[in-house]
C-alpha cells in the first residue's frame, strides 16, 4: 500500500503535509485517524523515517489501543517500531527510568481512588473537608489550573503551597504517586532538562483526541515536540473530561497559531443519516458553539432509532435484555455488535445480570467500582502485600477498614512518631506487634490489624497463582466477583505474583475495552469514547443521571449540563446502524437521593411497600430534533419487534 492509495481531499492533504505544525478539527466517524493520521505515518515510514522516531499519542487506553491496532495493520517498513500509547503511559514510562527516578526522587507506585481518600484524611491541616481537599487535589495535579482555560503553573497561594507540601510528604513516606501527578512530574523533568536524551527521542509526534487533554498536558506536548513536527487532531464537541480539567479550547488555540496548517473534516462515514441528524441537533444546542454540522457520506441509509420508556429500572433491564436476546437468538446480531451505555452502574449491572441469566455472553466495564466493598479492598491490598510486603499504601488500606474515619487519628499519631524518629509505619508497627514498648505511642487497633494482615500475608505467600486467586477472590463471594473475573483472565499469561497484580490492577483502572469482542459490552458513556458498534443502547436516560449532577449548585449544574450534552453526543455517534434510547418512569426514593436524580417531591408515593418518585426524562431528549421518533412504552416496543 502506498500512503496515498484511495484517499483524497483533506485526508490526503493531512497525510502528505510537510508542515512542522498541523491542526485537524474533525468530528466522530470522519476517518481522521484511519485516513489522515495513519496514512501520514505510512508516508513518513516510506520516506525513510525510522519507526522508533515516531510517537503516536491518544488520551484513553481504548483510543491508544485502536492506534496500535491501526499501526499494526499498516503495510510499511519499520511499522513495528512506531510508539503508540497514552500520554500518561509515555510519562509513566519516562518516570520509571533510573536516571529520571534519581532526579525526581519519586516512586511510581500509583494510588487508587480509595487510597487517595486515605491520604487526604491523613494529611490534616487547614485544607477544608474531604470534598474541598479533593477539589484542591484536582487543581494540584492540573498544575494549579482551577478552570479549564487556565494554563498550568506553580503554587503561589500559601494554602496551595502548604497543601502541595503535605501531599508530597505523604507520598514520599509511603513510596507512592498519584496517577494525576504523573504528567506534572514528567512536565517538570522535561521542561527543566532541555538537554535530556528524551527531548530528542522523536522526529514526529502525532496526537489524537487533543481536546481531552488539559492545559498542562498540551503544554507538555509542546515541550516534547520542540524540535519535532507536531500534528494534532480532535473535536471540541467531544470534550467529555472536565473532571480532569480537559481544555477543549486548546485545539482552537493551537490552530490559531501563525505557523499551524489547519484542516477541517465534516463528512461522517459511520452514522446513518437519521442518527447523524439527531446528533447535530443535540450538539447544536450547546451555547456559544460555532455553527458547523456533520454530513453523512450516504444519505440513503437512515438507520433505526427507538426512544422507549419503562416503568422502573428492573423493567428497563428486563426489556433491554429481552430485546438483545431476541436479536442474538435470531442471528440478526452477534453479541459483540451490541453496546449498552449508561451513567448509572446500577442500571448497567441489572442489564448485565439479566443477560447472564438468559445465557448471553456479556461483560461490564466500570472503572474501580469493583473496589466499592471492604472485601474487595482487603483482597487487593493482600495481593499487593504478597507481591511486595513493604507496600505501605496497601497496609494503610488494611489498617483503615472497619472504621468510618479510616482510623485517621491513630494513624496520624503513628506518622508523627515516624517523622520524629526516622522510621516507616511498617517498621514502627512491627516493633509494637513484637510487644516492644514505644514511649508516647499508643495505637492498639492499628497494631492488631497489622498483626492480622501480616499473618494472612504469610499464609498466602506459598500458594501457587491459581490457589492464590481462589484464596483471595472466592468463587462464591459476590463482593469480589469482578476482581475474580479479572484475576482468572490474568492467569492465562501471568507467570508471577507481580504480573498477576499488574493485570488485575490494569483491568480495574484502565480503559481496556475491546473493539471487536464476542460478548455484549456494558459500560459508562465515558468509556465508549473511540468505539463503534452496530447497535447501541443508551439506558437510564433520566435527569440527574444524564447529565450526571453531583451538587445542588446552579453554576456547577450548568457546567454539568454542558459536558453532559457533549457526552450524549459522543454516545449517540457510536451507533453505526441502530440506536435505542431508554428511560424509566419511576425510581426508588433512596436511589434517587443517592444519585441526585431530579424529581418533584410531590410525586413521592408507595409502590409495593417501597417509597418511589417520578423520574424526569433527560433534558437532552427534547434536543433530538425533528428526525427523532416519538417515544413509546417499552413493553409496546418490545412486542412490536
Amino acid at each position: 500500500m502506498q500512503w496515498d492509495d484511495g484517499i483524497e481531499g483533506p485526508h490526503r492533504d493531512i497525510a502528505g503535509s510537510k508542515s512542522s505544525r498541523i491542526g485537524v478539527l474533525a468530528g466522530p466517524g470522519t476517518g481522521k485517524t484511519s485516513f489522515g493520521l495513519m496514512r501520514r505515518v505510512v508516508r513518513l515510514l516510506e520516506e525513510g523515517v525510522p519507526g522508533e522516531r515516531i510517537l503516536l499519542i491518544s488520551f484513553t487506553r481504548v483510543a491508544a489501543a485502536d492506534l496500535r491496532d491501526k499501526v499494526g495493520n499498516l503495510d510499511a517498513p519499520g511499522v513495528e517500531d512506531v510508539k503508540a500509547m497514552t500520554l500518561h503511559g509515555y510519562c509513566f514510562g519516562l518516570l520509571q527510568r533510573d536516571s529520571v527516578l534519581a532526579i525526581t526522587g519519586r516512586h511510581p507506585r500509583v494510588l487508587l481512588d480509595h487510597e487517595v481518600d486515605l491520604m487526604l484524611r491523613d494529611i490534616g491541616g487547614d485544607f477544608g473537608n474531604l470534598h474541598e481537599r479533593r477539589r484542591r487535589l484536582e487543581a494540584y495535579v492540573a498544575g494549579w489550573a482551577r478552570n479549564i482555560g487556565e494554563h498550568p503553573g506553580l503554587a503561589t497561594d500559601g494554602d496551595d503551597l502548604a497543601f502541595q507540601q503535605a501531599v508530597d510528604r505523604w507520598l514520599r513516606e509511603h513510596g507512592a504517586m498519584l496517577i494525576g501527578e504523573v504528567v506534572p512530574q514528567a512536565y517538570k523533568y522535561l521542561s527543566q532538562n532541555p538537554a535530556a536524551d528524551e527531548m530528542g527521542a522523536f522526529d514526529h509526534v502525532v496526537v489524537d483526541e487533543y481536546q481531552d487533554l488539559n492545559a498542562l498536558e498540551q503544554s507538555l506536548l509542546d515541550v516534547l515536540a520542540a524540535d519535532a513536527s507536531l500534528c494534532i487532531a480532535g473535536d471540541d464537541d467531544q470534550s467529555i473530561y472536565s473532571v480532569r480539567y480537559a481544555n477543549p479550547d486548546g485545539i482552537h488555540e493551537f490552530m490559531d497559531r501563525a505557523e499551524v496548517e489547519e484542516y477541517s473534516i465534516d463528512v461522517c462515514g459511520r452514522c446513518p443519516s437519521t442518527i447523524l441528524a439527531m446528533a447535530n441537533s443535540i450538539i447544536g444546542q450547546a451555547p456559544g458553539r460555532a455553527d458547523r454540522e456533520l454530513t453523512p457520506r450516504d444519505e440513503s441509509e437512515p438507520g433505526v432509532v427507538n426512544i422507549v420508556q419503562w416503568s422502573d429500572i428492573q423493567a428497563e433491564a428486563d426489556g433491554i435484555a429481552s430485546a438483545i436476546a431476541q436479536d442474538v437468538a435470531s442471528g440478526r446480531l452477534d453479541p459483540g455488535e451490541i453496546l449498552v451505555l449508561t451513567n448509572w452502574r446500577k442500571v448497567g449491572e441489572a442489564i448485565r445480570q439479566r443477560l447472564k441469566e438468559v445465557d448471553i455472553p456479556v461483560r461490564s466495564f466500570f472503572t474501580e467500582e469493583e473496589l466499592s466493598s471492604d472485601e474487595a479492598k482487603t483482597a487487593l491490598a493482600l495481593l499487593r502485600l504478597v507481591a511486595d510486603e513493604n507496600d505501605m499504601p496497601a497496609m494503610r488500606v488494611l489498617l483503615s477498614l472497619g472504621d468510618g474515619t479510616g482510623r485517621t487519628a491513630a494513624y496520624q499519631r503513628l506518622l508523627g512518631h515516624c517523622r520524629a524518629n526516622g522510621e516507616t509505619p511498617t517498621q514502627a508497627l512491627s516493633r509494637l506487634h513484637g510487644e516492644e514498648k514505644i514511649t508516647g505511642l499508643n495505637v492498639p487497633a492499628l497494631v492488631q490489624r497489622f498483626g492480622n494482615a501480616m499473618s494472612r500475608v504469610e499464609q498466602l505467600m506459598g500458594l501457587e497463582l491459581a490457589e492464590l486467586v481462589d484464596a483471595l477472590f472466592p468463587e462464591d463471594q459476590d463482593e469480589t466477583a469482578d476482581l475474580r473475573e479479572a484475576a482468572l483472565d490474568a492467569l492465562a499469561d501471568a507467570k508471577s505474583v507481580d504480573e498477576l497484580l499488574g493485570k488485575v490492577v490494569g483491568a480495574i483502572t484502565q480503559d481496556d475495552v475491546p473493539q471487536s469482542p464476542d460478548f455484549v459490552r456494558v459500560m459508562s458513556l465515558h468509556k465508549s469514547k473511540g468505539l463503534t458498534s452496530t447497535s447501541v443502547y443508551v439506558a437510564g436516560a433520566i435527569h440527574g443521571v444524564l447529565p450526571t449532577l453531583v451538587s445542588n449548585d446552579p453554576e456547577e449544574d450548568a457546567l454539568a449540563m454542558m459536558e453532559g450534552r457533549r457526552l450524549f453526543y459522543v454516545a449517540v455517534t457510536r451507533a453505526a446502524s441502530e440506536l435505542t434510547i431508554s428511560s424509566v418512569k419511576s425510581v426508588d426514593l433512596a436511589d434517587a437521593s443517592k444519585r441526585r436524580v431530579r424529581y418533584d417531591k410531590s410525586t413521592i408515593h408507595k409502590e409495593g411497600g417501597r417509597l418511589v418518585v417520578k423520574a424526569i426524562a433527560s433534558p437532552y431528549l427534547a434536543e433530538l430534533g425533528p428526525a427523532a421518533p416519538a417515544p413509546v412504552r417499552g413493553e409496546r416496543w418490545l412486542g412490536d419487534r
